[in-house]
């Protein structure tokens, strides 16, 4: 085995997803830990007229893998699949990383199934102890983390929680970029892209907030939104809020933060009641303050929090509220 370690970029409309330089960060880090140089980490671009934006990532002083095939103009599963698996057998990596999302952990667990390879997905964290690859994941609705060793002499696919990392710029250097054949069979592909479609905007854009108010399931009922309101208002921002309160239609999808919402960097989130699963957490954990209400000590929002409240959020923001209008 190579010792090396593959990424697998992940992209849409000609621009780099977020979870991608952060998988860089983790593979680089990996590729020193395996005994090697930081440069074993090469990343993996498939599409089709996509090289311009292998260029760009090859200004991440990685070295790119770059699959150009029209069978991978739009994602299928069963493409990228078939793309990937003569990839894997050619540079036998010790790690192939994918990012923990809707696409990563569609196609990671049938890349390894097909290729029977271990596999562990929406790791938090991963480091190498000797010839292991030590994988921490959470369990039991985000209640339980725990330790996964690996030892194995076959590529390890890992899919990495976005978040769990802090993001790798691009660098003043390039590297190469390789076009690597590969034969795909446009009959085996079982899905079909029908179409890309987005909602439609009738609403606050979040994304260009410099404060945001989220409220999760922990304001309990509808009705009280309007304290979120109130709360917003007085401190000059907008009201967000998590995945279930939207499902619930309590805000409309336009107001969701989180990775099937919106990516925000407000310069102040205050989270209202939300615990802080990953999906959230990866559309929010770059504003410049978190402020954290949660009733639950150990709640996930605490750890990304730089400012945590163990308190009913509808007893202190009323608190708060009285102590601004003085």
């Amino acid at each position: 085995m190579s010792g090396g370690v593959l990424l697998i970029a992940e992209h849409l409309e000609g621009r780099v997803a977020p979870s991608t330089p952060e998988l860089i960060t983790t593979g680089r880090r990996l590729a020193a830990a395996f005994g090697g140089d930081e440069r074993d980490a090469r990343i993996v671009v498939l599409g089709s007229g996509v090289r311009d934006l292998a260029n760009h990532l090859a200004g991440y002083t990685l070295d790119v893998l770059l699959v150009d095939h029209p069978a991978l103009a739009e994602y299928t599963g069963d493409g990228y699949v078939q793309a990937l698996r003569g990839i894997v057998e050619s540079t036998a990596p010790r790690v192939v990383l994918v990012a923990h999302t809707s696409q990563g952990y569609d196609f990671a667990p049938a890349l390894a199934g097909a290729m029977d390879l271990p596999l562990v997905t929406n790791c938090l964290a991963l480091d190498v102890e000797g010839d292991r690859l030590i994988a921490t994941r959470r369990l039991l609705n985000e209640k339980v983390q725990a330790q996964v060793e690996i030892r194995s002499e076959r590529p390890i696919v890992v899919t990495v929680r976005p978040g769990a990392e802090k993001p790798v710029g691009p660098a003043r250097g390039t590297m190469t970029v390789t076009d690597v054949p590969v034969s795909i069979d446009p009959s085996a592909v079982r899905e079909k892209f029908v179409r890309l479609e987005r909602p439609q905007v009738q609403d606050i854009d979040l994304s260009g907030a410099d404060i945001i108010v989220s409220a999760g399931r922990g304001i309990q009922k509808k009705e009280n939104l309007v304290l979120i309101e109130e709360f917003a208002k007085a401190i000059g921002g907008v009201v967000g809020a998590s995945r279930p309160l939207t499902d619930m239609d309590w805000l409309p999808k336009t107001r969701q933060v989180g990775q099937s919402g919106k990516t925000v960097r407000p310069k102040l989130y205050v989270a209202c009641g939300i615990s802080g699963a990953m999906q959230h957490v990866a559309g929010m954990k770059d504003a410049g303050l978190i402020v954290a209400i949660n009733t639950d000590p150990t709640a996930p929002i605490f750890e990304i929090a730089h400012v945590g409240f163990v308190a009913d959020v509808l007893k202190l923001l009323p608190a708060t509220l009285k102590e601004l209008k003085r």
